[in-house]
């Protein structure tokens, strides 16, 4: 059976720094313990928009594991797609949104849709979906520390923030 889990958070960066962080691929394996390794197998992005091929090899305990998926960039509006190619799932999709604030900080609108094709790798992973999630949207927030510089007001109205991000219409799959 399918998970899928969803998240939303502000982050005291710069959106398009953000986008930049999260659509280089090849850096992955320097801030995800679980990556082992990503190489791009086709790159098709030009100015931080267009289609890319990834192949992660991930390990995790006694699990060692390697995917293709394609990633689709649309740097103008800070959208990445992900979509499954190959590997141990049967289905694997995920969508990251960066959306500035007015204090120009950025609402993540993060997604993601598994299934494994091994069941215990499904119960392994859904017992500790949250956590998983978490620790992966953590691994890009600590990078981002290393990298950029903090912008925004340490204390923000994010529940107001969103609802009216929401009447605007922000957050189109």
């Amino acid at each position: 059976m399918p998970g899928e889990h969803s998240e939303r958070l502000r982050l005291r960066f710069n959106a398009d720094d953000l986008f930049d962080l999260v659509s280089d691929v090849k850096t992955y394996p320097n801030f995800i313990d679980l990556i082992s390794a990503m190489r791009v197998l086709k790159d098709g992005v030009v100015d931080g928009s267009g289609d890319l091929t990834a192949e992660a090899r991930v390990r995790f305990k006694f699990v060692r594991e390697k995917f293709t998926t394609k990633v689709h960039l649309n740097k103008a509006l800070r959208r990445i797609d992900v979509t499954y190619v190959s590997g141990p799932f049967h289905d694997l999709a995920n969508r990251w949104r960066f959306i500035p604030l007015e204090d120009g900080s950025t609402l993540v609108d993060f997604w993601i849709r598994y299934n494994f094709k091994n069941p215990v790798l499904q119960v392994l992973f859904d017992s500790s979906r949250s956590r998983a999630i978490r620790y992966l949207v953590s691994s890009f927030e600590k990078e981002a520390e290393r990298r950029y510089a903090h912008v925004g007001e340490t204390q923000f109205d994010l529940e107001s923030a969103i609802d009216k991000l929401a009447s605007e219409g922000a957050f189109i799959p």
